[in-house]
């Protein structure tokens, strides 16, 4: 996966965001568009703690997921930490709806 890809899967599936038409636009929390090249969590860590927010206030179970994949020490937090870690939990069957961040099938997360 591109850095690209990962980019725009963190703005569908844990932001929550949806893409204006075949743009680079973005439709944000609030409704308004704003410009999906500005936003780069891999490499800004203000654009990555935005991540750290979703999962903050998302399912508990996503939260202790995410939690565990990052460095222990915060100091040792890089943007790229923080996208790696919500990246495994999206892979794992997280994603962001209406609801907020949680389990998409969450029988499967029970059983696995």
């Amino acid at each position: 996966m591109t850095e690209q890809q990962i980019i725009v899967t963190l703005a569908t599936k844990v932001m929550g965001w949806k893409r204006y038409q075949e743009t680079d636009f973005w439709f944000g929390d609030n409704g308004n568009l704003f410009n999906s090249s500005f936003w780069n969590p891999m490499e800004n860590i203000a654009d990555a703690w935005m991540i750290v927010e979703k999962f903050k206030n998302g399912d508990p179970i996503l939260r202790a997921k995410f939690a565990v994949l990052l460095p222990v020490l915060i100091y040792e937090i890089e943007p790229k930490d923080i996208c790696k870690a919500a990246m495994k939990v999206v892979e794992q069957g997280g994603s962001n709806s209406e609801k907020g961040l949680r389990v998409q099938n969450h029988s499967e997360h029970l059983l696995g």
